[in-house]
């Protein structure tokens, strides 16, 4: 069997997962132009998503690491598991002050995900660990640079005017409560970024298979 068979499948599992984190930069946009085109209160749930895709990403090195171990799969399950709940404090936390319960739901889907690729799932050899890696660090890198760009560089408030921040009713304080069109070009930077890295990831699979 060759043991590249299925790199065209990866390549374009790694393209299609960057034109959707694409897709959420173009609505981010979208809702600095217009911020109520499809809600009153679109800004507060994008802040939210931001919120709680550094809860992802903070979580996403520790559950990677439990997948790439060593350690039996039945241990390393009860692993996921624990470290899950502990991380659903603090999406439990951040859902109840935005008043949703979707964040949890999110984020325990993406842990089952995890969970049963442990199960039933094989091992990632050598390729995929690898671009695994390098997808950790560069999450880490775009957030970070979305998130500190925007506090450094002026942006414009576009159609994010008091009216609409006024409809937010966004709990807490900071920088993104007091000046929330800042964290909407976050998000539209960091997942612009992300997308692109994701895409570009697929050229690792398309020479593992040209020398396979």
């Amino acid at each position: 069997m060759n043991p590249h068979h299925d790199i065209p499948d990866t390549r374009m599992k790694y393209i299609l997962s960057g034109l959707s984190d694409i897709l959420i930069a173009v609505l981010f946009l979208v809702t600095w132009i217009s911020p109520r085109l499809f809600s009153d209160t679109m800004v507060k749930s994008l802040m939210l998503v931001m919120v709680m895709e550094f809860i992802v990403i903070h979580s996403g090195a520790f559950l990677g690491g439990v997948v790439l171990s060593p350690i039996p799969r039945g241990k390393k399950t009860m692993t996921l598991l624990g470290l899950g709940l502990f991380y659903s404090i603090f999406a439990g936390a951040f859902s109840l002050a935005f008043g949703a319960v979707w964040p949890l739901a999110v984020f325990w889907v993406l842990l089952i995900n995890r969970i049963l690729h442990v199960l039933f799932g094989r091992g990632p050899d050598a390729m995929e660990k690898k671009i695994m890696m390098q997808g950790w660090a560069a999450g880490i890198a775009a957030y970070l640079l979305a998130v500190f760009a925007t506090i450094f560089i002026p942006i414009p408030r576009l159609g994010i005017t008091p009216e609409v921040v006024s409809m937010q009713d966004i709990p807490g304080s900071g920088h993104w409560v007091s000046q929330p069109w800042t964290v909407i070009v976050s998000g539209i930077l960091y997942f612009t970024l992300t997308g692109l890295s994701t895409m570009s990831r697929h050229r690792l699979f398309k020479q593992a298979g040209q020398h396979g």
